[in-house]
């Protein structure tokens, strides 16, 4: 495996914590490349690396079984971090914070550069169902455990499902779509056209990198290694959540990349979607800011570790 690229996403984080540091990118700056890389780059990447895929029942049929595979597994992560956190010490008013930090995989942000960089084409594309799954997870079981004891009575269901149409459309899902429709019909993007969405998913990688290396240099400290509401939930997220769903995928009959995609993904860190809807719904952003924070520096030698063992095992 080429661990010089670990080396180069590290070194990319720094750069984004320096910057940040060194006052080079303010906050609105950060908010500004986030949503150009969420909205613009990666949906450019996805496109034109799917159109690129020499697409057949098979690719397709593994896409759409990693999808609803992802969202399986992601559930019974949830029944295990409603179990281990109604069990241990920690105040009720903070639990839905770790639990959904405990489970929620950042295989967007993260997962994309790491997938396409280790494992190609495709396994950006099964990243990319890894992540339509989370995110059809974060806008129903998600919300709904972060309203746990706040729900509003007679809330219109039209509301939440407009709310969930509006979320799971995004760009990145669209360019998926598009990509395998197109793919399927044999319709070959022009070369400038081509060219161009490709100069601008290649930005994709290194700004996720320095924008996640932004967040490492928010407010957290040493009292955060050592909070029991921050160590715990990281612990699980990026040790015993990737465990079960190798124990889950590991022996059935499924393609080796499938199950390497499978694992990776929930072994990632917390998602940086999670603090933002914390803050959605007042629910301790700054306690999921830390989780996620922490977890990101914990996976840095984590992931390898994890890809190492899968890539002498099932690949």
């Amino acid at each position: 495996m080429p661990f010089e690229q670990f080396i180069i996403f590290f070194l990319l984080l720094l750069l984004g914590f320096f910057c940040k540091k060194l006052k080079i990118f303010n906050d609105a700056a950060v908010s500004g490349i986030n949503a150009f890389i969420i909205n613009v780059a990666y949906p450019c990447l996805i496109l034109v690396r799917t159109t690129a895929l020499d697409m057949d029942p098979r690719i397709f049929s593994n896409f759409m079984l990693v999808l609803f595979m992802n969202l399986g597994l992601l559930l019974l992560f949830a029944c295990y971090a409603r179990l281990y956190f109604k069990g241990a010490r920690f105040p009720t008013d903070i639990k839905p914070t770790i639990e959904f930090a405990g489970i929620s995989s950042n295989n967007g942000f993260m997962g994309f550069p790491i997938a396409i960089t280790i494992f190609g084409d495709l396994g950006l594309l099964y990243m990319v169902a890894c992540n339509i799954a989370l995110n059809m997870f974060f806008f129903t079981f998600g919300i709904k455990l972060l309203k746990r004891g706040r729900e509003i009575p007679g809330e219109a269901l039209a509301k939440k499902i407009k709310e969930f149409f509006l979320m799971v459309a995004s760009p990145k899902v669209s360019a998926a779509i598009a990509g395998i429709i197109l793919c399927y019909a044999g319709v070959v993007i022009p070369g400038a056209a081509n060219e161009f969405l490709a100069g601008v998913g290649a930005v994709a990688t290194p700004m996720a990198m320095i924008s996640i290396g932004t967040m490492l240099a928010g407010n957290f400290g040493p009292r955060s290694f050592t909070k029991r509401a921050v160590v715990e939930p990281m612990l699980n997220k990026l040790f015993i959540v990737p465990v079960i769903a190798a124990a889950v995928v590991m022996f059935l009959p499924l393609d080796p990349l499938v199950k390497v995609i499978l694992v990776v993904s929930n072994a990632l860190p917390t998602a940086t979607t999670v603090p933002i809807l914390c803050e959605r719904f007042d629910r301790n952003k700054g306690l999921a800011s830390e989780i996620l924070v922490v977890g990101t520096l914990f996976s840095l030698v984590t992931i390898p570790l994890c890809i190492w063992i899968l890539q002498h095992t099932v690949l």
